[in-house]
């Protein structure tokens, strides 16, 4: 028996005008090989077009392994997993801050001399 999905938060019956949410069906394009995922997700009027895609990327990222980040949106077979690399925008470790050691793309929150 394949994977059940986890339960939404609401039902799909409360999906009107009055809630604000609604499904749409967003597509996701690799940068690098061309394929493209196509999946219904559950937005809210109030979201940009950006945020209806950072959904999607979302949950490429979270559940079907692709790198969505920075560098791009990858699929799992066109993203780079070589250790040291970054996972947001697979920025090789000789690039990293030399303060704190995280990736240029990070905010350096924690750092006390960030090197951009």
């Amino acid at each position: 028996m394949p994977d059940q999905p986890a339960p939404l938060p609401f039902s799909l019956a409360d999906l009107d005008a009055e809630t604000g949410y609604y499904p749409s069906q967003i597509g996701v394009y690799c940068d690098d090989c061309c394929l493209t995922v196509v999946h219904d997700y559950v937005v809210h009027t109030d979201m940009t077009r950006d945020e209806r895609l950072g959904v999607a990327r979302k949950h490429l990222t979270d559940n079907e392994g692709w790198d969505c980040g920075a560098a791009g949106d990858l699929c799992p077979g066109c993203k780079g997993d070589e250790p040291g690399m970054c996972p947001a925008c697979d920025t090789p470790e000789i690039e990293r801050c030399a303060s704190c050691g995280s990736c240029r793309c990070d905010t350096h929150e924690n750092c006390t001399n960030p090197s951009a």
